[in-house]
């Protein structure tokens, strides 16, 4: 039986460079991208707070919301990839220090890459089909709010999905995104019990068990469908690429690429490119 590690690619980790990588980008500008959009989120989520406390007088249940904690997760993962990515541009496009580091954290990069290309997708259905009303562009703060964590966050989950190299999630990292899912259910009980509020009104037990429970299924069902087409549109993405796109810093970019040409590019990249885990300064000799 393979381990988790072979599953997921551990070890080596991501010889292709595709997590520091774009088809429309060049290295150098998806870092750019990635940390701009990680400044937005970090700026939205402290004017959030500062909101709460200095306007709504109340800013305790901010983390109780799921769409607060998917929008922190979004926040993580673009300054941890754009980081990673100016870092890799910044050393010749050779390797990036995630490929250095320990396998837990490379498994905690792909389990957050997982979450923040479904849970916003998630948070947007929810909201936009069961919660909107009337009252969600009552003022200038709530339409900002409403655009900014329940509608660009999922802008940014396509941005990584389409327009960047990044894999298609592995199978094995859905059951983890349930459980997660599992754990916030905990997580509104816990803030009724301590603050007397549900985040989310049909989570109200009061509304009948059958009710909620099918809420909560029904949930855990659109979780898994989501990450299906997620999976399968990386897929399509990947294949485009390979027939018709280029790496807009590979060489004789004036032609389209072949997927021989796309093989080739990546085998010789595999050689002369493969990070050296004994000596970050050296390069592994190799035959091209």
């Amino acid at each position: 039986m393979k381990s988790l590690s072979t599953i997921l690619q551990l070890d080596p980790f991501d010889p292709e460079h595709k997590l520091v990588t774009s088809p429309a980008f060049s290295p150098r500008v998806l870092a750019a991208i990635r940390l701009a959009v990680a400044c937005y989120t970090f700026v939205t989520l402290v004017f959030s707070i500062v909101w709460g406390i200095v306007v709504q007088k109340d800013a305790a249940g901010f983390f109780s919301y799921f769409t607060h904690l998917t929008y922190c997760g979004i926040c993580g993962y673009f300054f941890a990839s754009g980081f990673q990515t100016a870092l890799y541009a910044r050393h010749g496009q050779k390797a990036y220090p995630l490929q250095r580091w320990a396998k837990p954290w490379r498994f905690l990069h792909l389990l957050l890459l997982s979450t923040i290309t479904v849970f916003p997708i998630l948070v947007s259905i929810v909201f936009w089909g069961v919660l909107a009303d009337a009252t969600t562009f009552d003022n200038r703060y709530d339409a900002w709010s409403a655009i900014s964590v329940h509608l660009l966050n999922s802008v940014f989950a396509l941005f990584e999905i389409t327009l960047t190299n990044t894999p298609a999630a592995a199978f094995i990292l859905l059951p983890f995104g349930v459980v997660l899912l599992l754990g916030y259910v905990g997580i509104v009980y816990i803030t009724y019990a301590t603050q007397g509020f549900y985040a989310y009104s049909f989570m109200n037990p009061s509304h009948g068990a059958v009710h909620l429970a099918l809420y909560i299924i029904g949930i855990g069902l659109a979780e898994a469908l989501i990450f299906t087409v997620v999976h399968g549109v990386v897929l399509l993405r990947q294949r485009a690429v390979l027939r018709f796109g280029r790496a807009p810093d590979a060489p004789d970019a004036g032609d389209v690429m072949s997927v021989g040409d796309a093989k080739s590019l990546s085998s010789v990249s595999d050689e002369t490119s493969a990070w050296d885990d004994v000596d970050i300064g050296k390069e592994k000799d190799a035959a091209v």
